[in-house]
């Protein structure tokens, strides 16, 4: 699978309502666009049926979730033309909340939450179980994701002596489920730990909301070899006047380097007490280095970007919310695509109901389909599924 990246609906509802070790700001470029191409086409719209705390997983030509219900975890896949088929269900164990979800390489489930850690084997017989010695903070295993080696990599948030941060800790585990190493990452001090993507090298990257001087806080973004050796770390600063900042999204593109997205809230420039929210999506070379960053145009906020994915023929499309009102009453669903060098290919806002909300985006590969995608949103608190498409080719 091309990327693992998994996201929860019920946390992103809830969202909607540099060098190593420096801190280093880089101002967004507003989104060039040099002879933009029309934008795909809905092909259909449909609304989704989706279990309460279900968390999703990217894989080639489909989306799939897992849920608890009735002490089972059932896994369920979303196909290429919207067909939804259940793929697995097993018992839950020890397991009372979904953070992460993944499909292993032996086609089995490696899954986190609260403080445990699971594997599933193919046939849905638990494999092996890693329980946190600590349970005094709730949902303290942010994510868990299996690496080329078929090892695996847990991150562990535990209170830090400064109020309402945390410290990160990750964990190894042999492909049996042996603790191989442990790791804290030492220095930073964390609001929250957002996604864990295992990468095409052998290592993972990780983001995180973290804090710096003054209470302020910065994406940080890392990677290590999948032994825990470092590889880079930087921390950076979305804008000069964000305040607080959310990541919804990480990801390899197709030459190694990374993207992410999100949002984050800063002052209202015409001096108004309500501050803007505005999403964001940046790129990273394979050395951490900044490679791009960019936000939607200012038109459109206020924005949120809630996922991003690479698009196959080269560079991502990204999704979210754009033009929302002051009371989260009316917004408008919103799809971006760019190119490799983060300038705008096309955008798209989709605006079928009151209030809608893109949350989860998949490119589809289709030689005779250029950038077709499905997209998965809400629209006045309905979940949805999208296809977009050019029914001919532009």
């Amino acid at each position: 699978m091309r990327n693992w990246k998994t996201l929860s609906i019920a946390t992103s509802r809830k969202l909607l309502m540099a060098a190593v070790s420096a801190l280093a700001l880089f101002p967004l470029s507003l989104p060039v666009q040099a002879e933009s191409l029309q934008p795909p086409e809905m092909l259909s719209y449909s609304a989704l049926q989706l279990p309460e705390g279900a968390v999703f997983e990217h894989g080639d030509h489909q989306l799939t979730f897992a849920a608890i219900q009735d002490g089972l975890v059932r896994v369920t896949a979303i196909g290429a033309y919207g067909q939804i088929k259940p793929v697995s269900t097993f018992s839950k164990q020890n397991l009372e909340t979904i953070t992460s979800f993944q499909r292993t390489k032996d086609q089995g489930f490696l899954l986190a939450g609260g403080n445990v850690v699971m594997k599933i084997g193919p046939t849905g017989k638990a494999e092996w179980k890693y329980e946190s010695p600590s349970t005094d903070t709730p949902g303290m295993i942010r994510s868990a994701v299996q690496l080329q080696d078929a090892s695996s990599i847990a991150a562990v948030t535990a209170p830090s002596e400064t109020p309402n941060a945390s410290k990160l800790k990750l964990i190894h585990f042999s492909a049996s489920g042996k603790v191989i190493n442990e790791l804290e990452v030492p220095g930073v001090l964390f609001d929250n730990v957002d996604t864990l993507t295992p990468l095409s090298d052998g290592g993972f990257a990780l983001s995180a909301e973290s804090y710096s001087e003054g209470d302020k806080e910065q994406i940080f973004v890392a990677k290590w070899k999948a032994n825990l050796q470092p590889v880079w770390q930087q921390r950076f600063d979305p804008s000069e006047d964000s305040q607080n900042l959310w990541i919804t999204g990480l990801t390899e593109g197709s030459h190694g380097d990374l993207a992410l997205a999100g949002f984050y809230n800063h002052p209202n420039p015409d001096g108004g007490y309500r501050y803007l929210t505005t999403g964001y999506v940046m790129s990273l070379r394979q050395d951490g280095s900044l490679k791009w960053m960019q936000q939607p145009d200012p038109s459109l906020d206020r924005s949120m970007i809630n996922d991003i994915q690479p698009a196959p023929e080269g560079g991502y499309i990204a999704t979210g919310t754009v033009n929302q009102d002051w009371h989260g009453m009316v917004s408008k669903q919103y799809v971006w695509k760019l190119g490799d060098d983060g300038i705008t290919v096309w955008d798209k806002a989709i605006n079928r109901a009151t209030f809608n909300s893109g949350l989860l985006i998949l490119p589809l590969s289709n030689a005779d389909q250029k950038d077709s995608a499905l997209l998965i949103g809400t629209a006045d608190g309905t979940s949805t599924l999208i296809k977009i498409g050019y029914l001919k080719q532009p």
